[in-house]
């Protein structure tokens, strides 16, 4: 799977990022982006092709061609003027489609015995579900408060907006849900700014604390979160990182073999904290995420055009690049 990831990187991201690209308009239509979400549902996370590789260029430039004023305006909107604007913007369109999707596969799909639903809803946000319960990790988007009634808890890397969302927080702590932190005063039992453990039902946590993007001035600003989620589950281990600052040392109490780990976007020294020595942390899976975050200006800070480049240099044999609303099954040792 590797090497497929890197042949195909090598002759075909220049391809795609050059003239010979999709002709790029000055203003995408709304049924352009109807179309291209509709063929990317077609395709895989696990086989970087040409098609695939096409439809991830075309959300690029979608997000490219959005300003961040503008999709922080939407985020404000109620919703009857925020369903005009995913009417009439392609990459607002893409956003909204995303939730939809997720939103109904996590209230109606059933969980089978020995397995784990996986989401990527937005940005670093992830939804987990298994025969015993759901969790949400970073959820973050204008309507992440309609999961709570679907999540047993909740647990987030960070204190930034991408990250955390405030309305789904209260609405967990309303519902007398755990929410899991390092910052959160709302859920006082469930927060620690230190290396913490906790067990939620069938549910075994472990956080430990890191800089954020190893920033002077924000030494110990984020939370990995590491959840074993049980037997039911084909024992199903997840370990975000958030926007960590991916220091070898600071992951001891996550640290271990573990089957997918949420990287940010595969920058090198997000390898400083995988491998086999203690405190190191060693995936069956990696997962690059983070991948467009319309608020931030330029999308160059996280994109799909800088995570590609980072792609074949991550130091994990089974690494793979979704987008939002995809769903993953792990089933038999195996995310397919």
């Amino acid at each position: 799977m590797r090497n497929i990831y890197i042949i195909l990187t090598i002759f075909l991201l220049d391809m795609l990022t050059g003239q010979a690209g999709f002709a790029q308009k000055k203003e995408q239509g709304i049924h352009d982006g109807v179309e291209t979400m509709q063929g990317f549902r077609k395709t895989s996370p696990f086989l970087l092709d040409g098609e695939r590789l096409m439809f991830l260029k075309k959300f690029q430039v979608y997000a490219d061609s959005l300003k961040a004023e503008t999709f922080k305006e939407y985020l404000k909107k109620p919703e009857g003027e925020a369903v005009l604007m995913e009417s009439q913007i392609p990459m607002i369109y893409c956003y909204r489609e995303a939730f939809d999707k997720v939103l109904h596969e996590v209230k109606n799909m059933k969980v089978k015995k020995g397995t784990a639903l996986v989401w990527l809803l937005y940005n670093m946000g992830f939804i987990v579900k298994t025969p015993s319960g759901c969790f949400g990790i970073d959820v973050e988007h204008r309507l992440a408060e309609q999961f709570a009634p679907y999540l047993d808890f909740l647990v987030i890397t960070h204190n930034h907006g991408d990250h955390a969302h405030r309305k789904l927080m209260e609405a967990m702590v309303r519902a007398g849900k755990p929410v899991v932190t390092n910052f959160y005063e709302g859920c006082t039992q469930y927060k620690s700014t230190e290396a913490a453990s906790y067990n939620i039902g069938t549910f075994e946590i472990r956080t430990d604390i890191s800089s954020h993007l190893r920033s002077p001035k924000f030494p110990n600003f984020v939370m990995s979160i590491r959840v074993d989620c049980g037997e039911d589950s084909g024992n199903f281990s997840v370990l975000s990182c958030g926007d960590s600052g991916f220091e070898s040392d600071r992951f001891a109490n996550v640290q271990g073999d573990v089957d997918m780990l949420i990287l940010r976007w595969g920058a090198p020294r997000e390898n400083d904290i995988i491998g086999r020595k203690k405190g190191l942390v060693n995936p069956r899976y990696a997962v690059l995420s983070h991948l467009i975050e319309l608020r931030h200006e330029p999308k160059g800070q996280a994109s799909i055009t800088q995570t590609l480049k980072h792609l074949p240099g991550v130091n994990c044999e089974n690494t793979i690049l979704p987008f939002w609303g995809e769903r993953f099954v792990w089933k038999n040792d195996k995310l397919r």
